[in-house]
């Protein structure tokens, strides 16, 4: 019999949490195919001849695009139907002369400078590189991207109680860490105190003692004392004349006391944001503009809103009838007779549409769709000041304060006029309280988190052309993204079928919730239904582990937030 440890699914995830954390366990299970991520995309299903057959699609954000597109190349009569004056969704991209509505709020007008770098993605703002379906779309409509960077060792940590308030760059705090880390486990190991757990995972101690030497930059010959590195940066840096001098390194009390990994440090390990991430040249809304420039923008009908649907039966045939009035207004507006009704609405919007006869079932199933709470700030800056003296060049700086994080722009590097920064992106509580101020009061808000993460950020920027946007309070949008399904939902699983004639759609239907990838996968899901192909499930849910296999240790649902 042999003396080796008996390997189990479990055991090698409990190895694997243990040794990597977290972030590698969700690695590990996604390449075993043990979480639920979308299968690799092959493209768009191959629709059959739609012979005329009519279908109403309620929103032109971008999955409601998505549908029009490619029912349209299938030869469905396709009509949008869009509350809005523009399409897009949240896909909201800022620049001079746009404006911002908010329920209960004046009109902002966007007053930035003309510059065309000058923009803010007010809503979703990076394409990660597994998001195929959206990066086939960029693709096919000739939409350029270039990379978006999601975090650099330059960006900073700032928490009020941690190093007397003061802004930490983030190499110090990741590489600190690891150097402790690698010591006091190190001088365990090497004590023989963890002999037998080694042997029994089949681990040779002289190798695993090299592999924390590298991993913490330690050396044997100091004890494994971890006595700073070059990997967290110099006090002095090298030179001509000097070869420089490290930066002490953070204590291990200060790092730990910090708590920060409670938030949102290491968000950028998360399969979601690891690179390369991409955005496309010049906004995010480039790529619906990318769809309205082929047929499916003239199917577009503006400032109309639904009214009630009820499933029918016509001349013996299933139909539905799809009632709409121009946006605002009250009463059953117009009708449209069709085969087919796609709404991909928000779920909250569509609970609101009492006129239809919809079961009960799929009722709850509506309402219980959930959308988040959350803010945006945006600032033009005088001049580039995270470049200039702070060495950062995009990425994100995150803080307890209620702005939450800043994200500084990956694009015009170096530029003359200055640029626009993401100036607070918040969620949950924080949100809800920012939301609930006026404008002056939000940008003041804003403006002290700024001050925190840079002081004297206040001499960079002009409140007067300062900008925010709470996504709760958006006509027709009421929220940010859906709240995470959990992965046994059978809500989640209801929605994924048609009533009768009436499907929902969007990222909201997909566990993508808040990425275009899940709009785009969610609306080819529905086509495929309505085409009578065979629904393939892949395209917004993988393979369901088991209960008991879900809670391996290092697990947890990603950090949300609106991509």
């Amino acid at each position: 019999m042999s003396d080796s440890p008996k390997w189990t699914r479990r055991t090698f995830l409990e190895a694997v949490g243990r040794a990597g954390g977290a972030a590698a366990v969700y690695e590990t299970m996604t390449a075993m195919g043990l979480l639920r991520l979308p299968a690799a995309f092959a493209g768009p299903p191959k629709l059959p001849d739609g012979n005329g057959k009519r279908v109403v699609i309620i929103g032109a954000g971008i999955a409601g695009l998505t549908a029009g597109y490619e029912l349209l190349k299938a030869k469905y009569d396709v009509t949008i139907l869009e509350a809005k004056p523009h399409a897009g969704g949240r896909s909201f991209t800022v620049r001079r002369g746009d404006v911002i509505h908010q329920i209960g709020r004046d009109p902002q007008t966007c007053v930035f400078h003309e510059d065309p770098n000058f923009y803010l993605n007010a809503g979703p703002g990076r394409l990660p590189y597994h998001h195929t379906a959206i990066l086939h779309y960029c693709n096919i409509l000739g939409v350029p991207l270039e990379v978006y960077t999601m975090m650099t060792r330059a960006n900073y940590f700032q928490r009020n109680e941690s190093w007397n308030g003061v802004s930490t760059v983030n190499r110090r705090i990741a590489n600190d860490t690891r150097g402790w880390i690698s010591e006091l486990l190190a001088k365990v190991v090497n004590r023989g105190a963890l002999d037998a757990e080694l042997q029994a995972k089949g681990v040779d101690k002289a190798q695993f003692l090299s592999l924390l030497s590298v991993f913490g930059d330690i050396d044997p010959a100091d004890s494994y004392d971890y006595l700073g590195s070059s990997r967290s940066g110099y006090a002095v840096q090298p030179g001509i004349e000097s070869c420089g001098t490290l930066l002490e390194p953070l204590t291990l009390a200060d790092l730990v006391s910090s708590k920060f990994w409670m938030d949102r440090f290491y968000q950028p390990e998360e399969y979601e944001w690891q690179p390369t991430l991409f955005q496309p040249i010049g906004g995010m809304d480039k790529i619906w503009h990318g769809f309205l420039k082929t047929e499916v923008g003239s199917h577009i009908t503006y400032r109309r809103e639904l009214a009630g649907a009820y499933n029918i039966t016509e001349g013996g045939k299933p139909k539905v009838r799809v009632m709409h009035r121009p946006s605002g207004t009250k009463g059953k507006g117009e009708e449209i007779i069709a085969d087919w009704c796609i709404s991909t609405i928000p779920l909250p919007i569509l609970a609101e549409v009492k006129n239809n006869n919809f079961t009960d079932e799929y009722k709850e199933a509506i309402e219980a769709g959930k959308f988040a709470k959350t803010c945006k700030v945006g600032w033009q800056t005088k001049d580039r000041f995270w470049e200039t003296k702070d060495e950062m060049y995009g990425g994100i700086s995150y803080t307890t304060d209620n702005i939450t994080q800043m994200w500084y722009p990956s694009w015009d590097y170096f530029g003359k006029r200055g640029g626009i920064l993401t100036g607070a992106y918040n969620y949950d509580d924080d949100a809800a309280y920012m939301a609930s101020l006026k404008l002056p009061q939000r940008l003041d808000l804003a403006l002290k988190g700024g001050e925190r993460l840079h002081p004297g950020f206040a001499s960079h920027v002009d409140t007067r052309l300062g900008l925010s946007i709470a996504w709760q309070d958006v006509p027709y949008q009421l929220g940010g993204w859906a709240d995470d399904w959990t992965c046994d939902d059978s809500v989640y699983q209801r929605l994924l079928k048609p009533e009768r004639r009436f499907w929902v759609a969007g990222d909201q239907v997909s566990y993508l919730s808040g990425w275009q990838e899940g709009a785009v996968r969610s609306a080819l899901h529905v086509i495929g239904g309505i085409a009578g192909l065979r629904v393939d499930k892949s395209m917004v849910q993988a393979v369901q582990m088991p209960m008991s296999k879900r809670k391996a240790p290092g697990i947890r649902r990603r950090t949300r937030g609106l991509p």
